[in-house]
């Protein structure tokens, strides 16, 4: 069975991944550093959006698949700050130089700029041709905004040196779980879900945010002074948790039918060995 997942898996990343390559089609700088951005990602998070959607829906739209290719632009756009000097200070990412580095701080910036842009204008085009997704692109620009993703990351960089496990917490949460949040939720909404439902959907994306970055952590050899699991406490009792993490993850999305495919992301997530 988890050879079918992975299949899908693969075939949503090569049809985002169509998507992207149809977008990005002039000559232009910036676009170059913006389709450099976006190569070689696992989609995880248009995955996420894309089988939330199938709980109550056979066959995606084209809507659905430009949906997807903005949340992948937010995420680009993410990772292309996030690497920049006054952040991580990133020279790689993915194998290759990160794009201030490639370049330049200057475009890497307006690269970032760039992206964000995107995504909120395809947003915006999807919801005039199907008011459905107004409230998921509502949802889904909150939670990477000032109050979710951004505020995460602020908590990162001004963090104590003897931060806790709530503190962790908080941070992963933020920085990680609420755009899980964001494409699980905002698939619900389209789908027209009930509160109790929605509920459960960013339950289930706040644990699976939880899983990933714990597991990001039991992988890191030397994680230096970041923030990381390994400072609170041993390998064993953060695989642990891990492990009970990921069971109340599971536990979120039993009441949905055709789960199985958002069943295999919690193992596929919290297991993978890079």
């Amino acid at each position: 069975m988890n050879k079918e997942y992975k299949e899908i898996f693969l075939q949503n990343k090569n049809l985002i991944d169509q998507e992207i390559a149809k977008y990005f089609n002039s000559e232009s700088k910036i676009e170059e550093a913006m389709l450099y951005s976006m190569e070689d990602g696992k989609r995880v998070r248009a995955t996420l959006f894309l089988e939330t959607r199938k709980l109550s829906l056979k066959e995606i739209s084209k809507n659905d698949f430009l949906f997807a290719l903005a949340i992948e632009m937010i995420q680009a756009y993410s990772l292309v700050h996030d690497d920049l000097p006054a952040m991580d200070d990133d020279d790689y990412r993915r194998g290759k130089e990160s794009v201030h580095k490639h370049f330049g701080e200057d475009l890497g910036i307006l690269t970032g700029d760039a992206l964000l842009n995107e995504a909120s204008k395809i947003i915006m085009e999807v919801s005039l041709n199907d008011p459905s997704y107004l409230s998921a692109g509502v949802y889904l620009l909150e939670k990477v905004g000032l109050s979710g993703m951004i505020e995460g990351q602020i908590l990162d960089l001004r963090r104590r040196n003897n931060y806790d496990k709530d503190f962790l917490i908080e941070v992963y949460d933020k920085k990680t779980a609420d755009f899980f949040k964001a494409c699980t939720v905002a698939a619900g909404l389209v789908n027209g879900f009930s509160d109790q439902e929605i509920m459960s959907l960013e339950n289930y994306a706040y644990y699976l945010g939880l899983g990933f970055q714990l597991q990001d952590d039991l992988l890191e050899e030397d994680y230096g002074d970041e923030i990381n699991i390994l400072s609170l406490m041993d390998y064993d009792h953060a695989k642990k948790w891990l492990d009970e993490i990921n069971e109340k993850c599971r536990s979120e999305i039993e009441k949905f039918d055709n789960n199985g495919m958002l069943s295999f992301l919690i193992e596929f997530l919290s297991k993978r060995e890079y």
